[in-house]
């Protein structure tokens, strides 16, 4: 072929016969360059039949990594969604009320596991606890089990001392197992991965089926990067849990505590009352006559007594209020109620010689609130400022229209209350630090009686203060809806000023 010898084609008969190779030489020529021709397209064949089988092979190849790559897009796609759906499940509890069994209840619908709980650990006792709302147990004491980090034996401690993962194929044949435990969850295939935040593990999330080779190292891969990204929401929830527990009990205290106050205060009440009313005969002289020391020391017992029944009545009301009392909302006339207030406070400013103002004008619209607890607010507020105020000083109430509500200010100019108390003025039983300036008594609870008022009037109330140059008090109420009566008839806007009597 091509001028080279590739092999013979050769022919032979016996002696003596016909000469049939002369006979038959053209048919052997022609059966030569036949063969010369398949020979010469044989290699070319032979190509052929092996590029189609590196072909095939390549494409064999082709389709096991398409098929790998596919597995792989899946397994990711399913850990992204699982991912999604633990985020989204924190983000529909912002309170973190039932994230735990959010979570293992995900986990274990995407693995199709029979089993899934969070096993954390208990700082108090040193033992990981399994926690309520496990996917697939009751919720008695002897599936949620706790078990000492000493106890080696458990694969659970040894995951959670290690940091490293375990998977068992039956665990109620696995001597690295609990046996006891795996039984109590009825699984046989278990694995379990540890959690950890920034380095410091706070438990164990473990996964359990009931049928034996269930899970493989893929799924252990899945649920450690479950737990990576879970860590922080479990712990999370867990402070959570803790701090609506630690609420609890302090509310409870806080009732308990209520209580008992609103008891005593009551219990105080009753004989006070007839204390100051039997005070009042003796130092009136209806029992008979008293020199002068006897009136002294009597009228200091009155004046102990008064301020007895005046922190008695604070308590009361301050418990009413935050027991969530009542307030039945009337259409007020609020320049009325400033009137009165300032007729009441008057005998408190005559003692000090300060004069009281009050500036309103005469079309301001009535309020919606309660009659009887605005006025112990603005009563509150002019005998606080009557207080605090210097000899001789002056107090002033101004009320006036501000759009949707009506405005009350008390304006003094007194000690002042010092810029680091101000963060706290409205605390219960709280009082400035530079009170002693005036000899001024008091609780502490005014102020905080006031606040409630005017929250649960839907108002706000703030205030304005330099230290020895005075303090302002504003609050603001909203006026009555359309439809309710009318305040009174217009009129010029009056000034009305008292001199201490």
């Amino acid at each position: 072929v091509r001028g080279r010898v590739w092999g013979l084609l050769g022919a032979a008969q016996s002696e003596g016969a016909e000469d049939l190779l002369a006979l038959h030489a053209g048919a052997l020529d022609e059966l030569a360059a036949h063969l010369d021709g398949i020979a010469e397209r044989a290699p070319l064949l032979w190509e052929s039949e092996r590029s189609k089988a590196d072909l095939e092979g390549g494409l064999d190849a082709t389709m096991r990594r398409l098929d790998e790559t596919n597995l792989q897009l899946i397994r990711r796609a399913r850990e992204v969604r699982t991912l999604h759906e633990v985020t989204d499940a924190v983000s529909r509890n912002p309170a973190q009320t039932g994230v735990l069994e959010a979570i293992v209840s995900i986990v274990a619908r995407s693995l199709e596991a029979d089993l899934a709980a969070f096993l954390l650990l208990d700082d108090a006792t040193g033992e990981l606890v399994t926690q309520p709302g496990a996917f697939g147990l009751a919720n008695d004491e002897g599936s949620l089990y706790r078990i000492s980090l000493s106890n080696e034996q458990s694969s659970s401690v040894r995951v959670f001392k290690t940091g490293e993962p375990f998977l068992t194929a039956d665990a109620q044949n696995d001597p690295k197992v609990i046996a006891h435990y795996a039984r109590l969850w009825r699984c046989h295939s278990v694995l379990a991965v540890p959690l950890a935040v920034e380095g410091r593990r706070i438990g164990v999330l473990r996964v359990g089926s009931f049928k034996k080779n269930y899970f493989t190292s893929e799924h252990v891969d899945f649920v450690s990067l479950i737990a990576e990204e879970a860590a922080v929401l479990v712990e999370g929830a867990m402070l959570s849990r803790r701090l609506a527990e630690s609420n609890r009990r302090l509310a409870e205290m806080n009732r308990i505590k209520d209580d008992f106050v609103s008891t005593v205060s009551h219990e105080f009440k009753t004989p006070l009352t007839s204390i100051l009313g039997f005070l009042s005969v003796i130092i009136d002289g209806d029992s008979g006559p008293l020199n002068d020391e006897q009136k002294r020391f009597l009228g200091i017992v009155r004046g102990s007594a008064q301020r007895l029944s005046g922190l008695v009545s604070d308590i009361l009301d301050l418990s009413k209020l935050e027991g969530g009392m009542e307030m039945e909302a009337v259409s007020l006339d609020l320049g009325a109620l400033a009137r009165r207030a300032i007729e009441e406070c008057d005998w408190k400013a005559a003692e000090k010689g300060v004069k009281l103002t009050l500036e309103a004008s005469e079309q301001l619209p009535n309020v919606s609130g309660s009659e009887r607890w605005l006025g112990v607010v603005v009563e509150n507020l002019l005998t606080n400022a009557v207080k605090f105020s210097r000899q001789g000083g002056t107090v002033a109430l101004r009320l006036a229209h501000k759009g949707e509500g009506v405005q009350v200010s008390v304006a003094d100019a007194g000690i002042g209350i010092p810029e680091a108390d101000q963060a706290r003025i409205f605390e219960k039983f709280f009082r400035a630090s530079n009170r002693d300036a005036t000899g001024a008594p008091g609780t502490g609870l005014g102020l905080a009686i006031c606040r409630h008022i005017v929250n649960r009037h839907g108002g706000r109330i703030w205030f304005e203060s330099e230290e020895g140059r005075g303090t302002t008090f504003h609050f603001v109420v909203p006026t009555a809806k359309a439809g309710e009566p009318a305040g009174r008839p217009p009129a010029a806007t009056r000034r009305v000023e008292t001199h201490g009597g």
